[in-house]
């Protein structure tokens, strides 16, 4: 499925080093995963609504905020794309760098804001609905997250682009929060023990967690990582 958007969409798609190929692969990555964060959005909120969730709602909003680090991501390739000039002579790739650590900081804060709420549904629990439908759409969302990751990694993989990378990571730990919203759902339907709120409290944990993982991998060389080691090697036979 990857290779076949890829060579729909991208012309002269095997050409990565050419500096437009690159963007448009960024370009794509971008619009699809904009696309498919609004579609899940949308029906978890519905089914967050439906059966009073918190959960299942801190996993709606979350693939919100992937949609907008999606938005960002498409921002920052084009960005990154543009040439050197008399103010920026080494380029202007960097820019990838500080975009990836915008959508770190809203993933951050987004798990920040659902981890309070959790803690309330903790301490004044409500009664969840069981729907199968319900349920039956929250697997087909792992799916989903998991083809998505995979196509991230992929595209990632192909350009050497860091935001890329950065979401790929992000949309597999949703994989993990769906899951993990599954699984609350299903104790409640079968025990009647209400873990909703916990599982909430996870899921916003799990979500801060990757925003500070894809932070500190933005942040090593916008603040000036070591040289490659082979590189370093090269440089000095040369030289």
């Amino acid at each position: 499925m990857t290779e076949f958007i890829i060579k729909i969409f991208i012309k002269d798609y095997q050409n990565i080093e050419d500096t437009k190929v690159r963007t448009a692969y960024g370009i794509i990555a971008s619009i699809v995963g904009i696309l498919a964060n609004v579609l899940l959005f949308g029906a978890k909120l519905i089914i967050g609504t439906l059966l009073n969730s918190i959960s299942v709602t801190v996993d709606a909003f979350n693939n919100l905020s992937d949609a907008g680090s999606s938005i960002i991501s498409l921002i920052g390739v084009k960005i990154a794309a543009k040439p050197a000039d008399k103010e920026h002579p080494f380029g202007h790739g960097r820019v990838e760098y500080i975009a990836a650590l915008i959508v770190s900081l809203i993933i951050i804060q987004v798990g920040f804001t659902f981890f309070r709420e959790a803690i309330d549904k903790i301490m004044n629990p409500q009664e969840i609905s069981f729907k199968m439908v319900s349920v039956c759409v929250l697997v087909l969302s792992i799916v989903v997250k998991l083809w998505l990751g995979a196509f991230y990694k992929n595209v990632g993989n192909k350009i050497q682009s860091k935001i890329i990378m950065a979401t790929a990571t992000d949309s597999l730990s949703d994989v993990f929060v769906t899951g993990a919203t599954i699984v609350s759902i299903l104790i409640f339907h079968f025990t009647k023990i209400n873990i909703d709120g916990v599982m909430g409290l996870i899921v916003s944990i799990v979500v801060m967690w990757a925003g500070f993982q894809i932070a500190k991998g933005t942040l090593e060389p916008l603040i000036g990582a070591p040289a490659d080691e082979e590189l370093y090697k090269e440089y000095n036979e040369f030289s």
